[in-house]
């Protein structure tokens, strides 16, 4: 099964795990805006401003029956699953090409709690390490102590409120991210816990990871990375290894440099200024030169003298 996301609030994420038992891959997203356009630094830029995206919080609060596409006997937010021969169930998404909800007999391997750092299962071993009605979202982990996820609940976008914080760190959880199928199909919303950093390895994530700007304030956060180089094609922002942006929508997307634009006041010191490629500047032969509506204006993309 292929890997295809939903977008989020002009970042199109990409981050690989295996839902507890049910036996499939997908990916964990979140919801529906396109990634920023961007343009030269020269020229009016016209982008998406992503309010169809902000999450509305309805008046008698957030309905959690009917919040999440994937519907069955059990409800994933509830855990409403009934003891079976006195033993605990929880409720899980199964299926391959069609997904429904089932109550499957707890395990005694599930212990972590909300927003614990895990590692998510694979094909060859889907093993949840999460308690009961939690998911490891995340890139499975790897020998050099990259990838691995958070255990995360199922929730309703416009309610946090049942994401709680990260164990031990104290992240506040957010319900940011969509998990989706083949053709984008969406099987429902879990939380994130990111990680603050800084761009141009000021404050650098951990390995495996990007640093990915979010907002025009500048609010960067942590995500898996899948590590693409310079101008590999690329369609989701974190398939790029960190001090790298994916730009440019669809099949025409690329890992750019990300650079400190010339002249701009940022809230770095001196250093980054004279950064080398990923550091704030840019490799040889390219120049800072794409800028962004939606991003700090101190932080653009490199390209060569001719746009290219």
């Amino acid at each position: 099964m292929s890997f295809l996301p939903l977008r989020r609030a002009g970042l199109a994420l990409l981050a690989a795990l295996v839902v507890a038992d049910a036996g499939f891959s997908i990916v964990a997203c979140s919801s529906t805006s396109p990634f920023d356009e961007p343009s030269e630094a020269s020229a009016e830029s016209s982008t998406p401003d992503g309010t169809a995206d902000a999450p509305v919080q309805p008046d008698g609060g957030v309905d959690v029956t009917t919040c999440n596409p994937v519907k069955g006997p059990c409800d994933l937010i509830l855990q409403d699953c009934p003891d079976k021969a006195g033993k605990k169930q929880e409720c899980v998404v199964t299926g391959t090409t069609t997904f429904t909800t089932e109550c499957i007999a707890q395990q005694a391997s599930q212990q972590l709690p909300t927003g614990r750092a895990c590692c998510p299962g694979t094909q060859a071993n889907p093993g949840n390490p999460c308690l009961p009605g939690l998911t490891c979202v995340g890139r499975p982990c790897d020998d050099a102590g990259g990838g691995g996820g958070r255990c995360s609940p199922a929730c309703c976008k416009g309610d946090d409120s049942i994401c709680g914080k990260s164990d031990p760190e104290g992240i506040t959880g957010a319900c940011d991210l969509t998990l989706v199928a083949d053709e984008n199909q969406p099987i429902h919303d879990v939380c994130s816990y990111r990680e603050r950093c800084k761009p141009f390895q000021v404050e650098r994530c951990k390995v495996n990871q990007i640093c990915l700007v979010e907002d025009k304030i500048g609010t960067a956060s942590c995500l898996s990375s899948f590590g693409k180089t310079n101008r590999q094609p690329c369609t989701f922002a974190n398939e790029c290894a960190d001090g790298l942006i994916c730009i440019g929508g669809g099949d025409a997307g690329q890992c750019r440099t990300a650079c400190l634009t010339p002249g701009s006041v940022h809230p770095f010191d001196a250093s980054v200024e004279e950064g080398g490629p990923g550091a704030g500047g840019c490799p040889a032969g390219e120049q800072c030169r794409i800028n962004f509506t939606d991003l700090p204006p101190w932080y653009g993309a490199c390209a060569y003298p001719d746009g290219g």
